[in-house]
């Protein structure tokens, strides 16, 4: 007895996933969801491909978007997006913003709270497997909370890890980051695994949620004290991520922070919230109005700097300090009051002042450079530029703490100076702290994430800390940056030009001399 051919199974053929397929999956998962998958992560793309199509029988990979794009592919897609997301996450991860937290944002928070008879209100957007949010409720109870004064509503793209996270059962390669005192207050062991404690449990609410759509229906205005949406965005576009911050600004209080992750930053994203730093970390926050209530650092002073000198090449070795050694020069007394200014002085804009004291320091005549840097800031301690050209003058002399102090000066006049940090990170990095060094120079690339300058540094802090693959990138970095105008640094510090070009040329030297090593 014959039987007729069957006919063949289309999961038994081949599959044809080519480039066409891959940059549509990429198109439609910018569309749905904000996910931007640049060709460098075309290849996760083709394994998450391989591994959903032989389910729905599918072989060649333009069916399968074309699947995707119809109705019923809505439930396909939610199969595929635990595939192309990365849902890393630990415990307490990032100490310094947890650290702000716990000392600072949650006694703040509940005590405006308790004030106004509700509760707090926290959203952990992007929670992944859940230790984000867990880590938060620990911090509240710690804090003092009672029973429903805190609700941390937490959200994620991939229901997979939101149910994941709703069981609240960890293996124990997840514990890293929890002390043990944590561990035995906040959870019970079994075979199974760690199981956070209903004290807990009960102040986190798990759903699933779509960042990237236009509208949040579920989210009240002005209805959050505290937003965390760490490492999430390097994944969305501009638009997306614009639109998000909106909706974020919307859903916070006023006076609200938002935490992004650390390489993340609104440089250049959004102007509506203030940035401020707070226990070593930087934040984001919702203003409060103009009522009497905390408002927004004043902004930068507008005084010019002074004019750059013609751009000079910048060597590999630091500026060189005064031949005078370990020679410092005598300050006068701190209870000695302020010179008055010379006649010659008295009718003398400080920006001319200034250009004397860079012509002195430029011409290595860092006494007299410091004695009429001094003159300048007793006759304008308002006067930025100023304070930050005499600490440089102490820091090349030496004097580290007289540095440090007109840095902290100028900090305390203007919390998100840029330069403040780039110059402290050149003192610590000719006094050999190296990891002081680097600390300054990611907060000033964090504030201003394309200063060419801050990664040609950074790259020098890592190359003498001999971790070649940092400098490597920090040096490509800088070179990147060449498409972007550099704008002059307030604040004089000899042999640093601010010309992109030569930063550029410099790290592509050490660029070629390290591949080379």
């Amino acid at each position: 007895m014959s039987h007729a051919p069957q006919p063949p199974n289309p999961a038994d053929s081949p599959l044809q996933i080519d480039r066409t397929a891959l940059e549509q999956l990429a198109a439609l998962l910018l569309e749905k969801v904000g996910l931007k998958i640049t060709p460098d992560g075309y290849y996760g793309l083709r394994l998450a491909m391989q591994a959903r199509m032989p389910a729905l029988g599918l072989s060649d990979g333009q069916d399968y978007v074309r699947r995707l794009r119809q109705l019923a592919g809505e439930a396909e897609l939610r199969g595929l997006l635990p595939l192309v997301t990365v849902g890393k996450t630990e415990f307490f991860r990032d100490t310094r913003q947890f650290r702000a937290i716990e000392h600072t944002l949650m006694p703040q928070m509940l005590a405006r709270a308790r004030r106004a008879s509700r509760h707090v209100e926290i959203w952990s957007a992007g929670c992944a497997t859940g230790e984000e949010p867990y880590s938060l409720g620990m911090v509240a109870v710690e804090a003092g909370a009672l029973g429903g004064e805190v609700d941390v509503w937490a959200t994620d793209l991939n229901p997979a890890a939101v149910e994941f996270a709703r069981v609240g059962l960890y293996p124990v390669r997840r514990m890293i980051g929890i002390s043990e005192e944590r561990i035995a207050r906040f959870f019970t062991f079994s075979d199974a695994g760690y199981q956070v404690l209903p004290a807990v449990r009960e102040m986190v609410r798990f759903e699933g949620h779509n960042l990237a759509a236009p509208v949040f229906p579920h989210v009240l205005p002005g209805s959050k004290d505290l937003i965390l949406c760490r490492n999430v965005i390097i994944y969305f576009d501009q638009p997306t991520i614009r639109g998000l911050m909106d909706r974020f600004f919307d859903a916070l209080r006023p006076g609200g922070v938002l935490l992004l992750g650390y390489s993340e930053s609104l440089f250049r994203i959004s102007s509506k919230f203030e940035m401020f730093e707070i226990d070593g970390t930087f934040a984001y926050r919702r203003p409060w109005p103009q009522d009497g209530t905390p408002t927004a650092p004043p902004p930068r002073p507008s005084a010019p700097a002074p004019a750059p000198s013609a751009p000079r090449p910048l060597q590999h070795v630091l500026p060189r300090r005064p031949t005078t050694g370990t020679f410092r020069f005598p300050l006068p007394p701190p209870s000695a009051p302020p010179a008055k200014p010379r006649p010659s002085e008295v009718h003398r804009s400080p920006v001319e002042r200034l250009d004397d004291v860079v012509r002195l320091i430029e011409k290595g005549d860092f006494p007299q450079a410091m004695l009429a840097a001094h003159r300048l800031t007793d006759d304008h301690p308002e006067d930025l530029a100023a304070l930050l050209t005499l600490g440089n003058v102490h820091a090349l002399m030496g004097n580290a703490d007289e540095a440090r102090d007109c840095f902290a000066k100028a900090l305390r006049a203007e919390p998100l100076c840029v330069e403040a940090r780039i110059y402290v990170g050149l003192a610590c990095l000719q006094e050999g702290k190296l990891e002081e060094a680097k600390s300054e120079l990611q907060k000033a690339l964090f504030l201003e994430p394309t200063l060419s300058l801050g990664h040609y540094l950074l790259a020098q802090v890592h190359e003498k800390r001999g971790e070649k693959e940092a400098a490597l990138r920090c040096y490509r970095n800088a070179v990147q940056q060449r498409r972007y105008s550099q704008r002059a640094l307030l604040g004089h510090y000899p042999e640093l030009p601010g010309s992109s070009d030569a930063i550029a040329q410099a790290a592509q030297y050490r660029l070629a001399a390290l591949s080379e090593s």
